[in-house]
């Protein structure tokens, strides 16, 4: 696993301070997505599992040029995967941020695994931070691997979090494959990991 600390990580990157609350399930790990987006200023970004929409909007107000903003998530009702994830169905997906007109709403009774490559466009930012079994990231990183545009970043959340160890087995088995290419910012709150497409 490659590794790089958050200080040397903001010497690199642009500031990832922000004003206001910090997103619930997101934390601190919302500032390198921020100093990303600063830094590269990305037209389209991605956030699988969009939750509620905090990080959205945390990422929106401090990022004027992004013109589209896709959320998906699960319809309500829906069943997850992992038990302990049902509580996070939000009964409204994306209710922070559904007013802003950059942003596009995709609820499925499945989410991301009712979605193929032609349904998204090809994207700059991609968060990986939805179904948190095993086979929900698998899914969620191949996709993400089709849509991501060339010098683009994906970024995963929840890395080495011991409730969801499914996020940590297949990070490790990809970097153990392709030779660490995804990095790890520490410390962190959950763990949140980027890869350079």
């Amino acid at each position: 696993m490659s590794i790089i600390a958050r200080e040397l990580f903001f010497q690199i990157f642009e500031s990832g301070e922000i004003e206001g609350k910090l997103p619930f399930f997101m934390g601190i790990d919302i500032q390198p997505l921020v100093a990303f987006s600063r830094t590269f200023h990305p037209k389209t970004v991605i956030e699988i599992g969009i939750q509620r929409g905090e990080t959205a909007k945390c990422i929106l107000e401090n990022s004027p040029w992004i013109e589209k903003y896709i959320g998906i998530d699960l319809l309500p009702g829906a069943r997850t995967s992992l038990p302990f994830q049902q509580g996070e169905i939000p009964a409204i997906a994306g209710e922070y941020v559904k007013n802003d007109p950059r942003v596009e709403l995709i609820l499925k009774p499945n989410g991301s695994r009712d979605l193929s490559p032609e349904d998204l466009p090809a994207a700059d930012l991609i968060l990986i931070d939805g179904d948190h079994s095993y086979e929900g990231v698998l899914f969620d990183t191949l996709l993400a691997r089709i849509i991501i545009r060339k010098g683009g970043i994906i970024c995963w959340h929840d890395y080495g979090n011991s409730h969801v160890p499914g996020v940590t087995k297949l990070i490790n088995e990809l970097n153990i494959k392709e030779g660490n290419r995804i990095c790890l910012i520490q410390p962190g709150l959950f763990g949140l990991c980027f890869q350079f497409a």
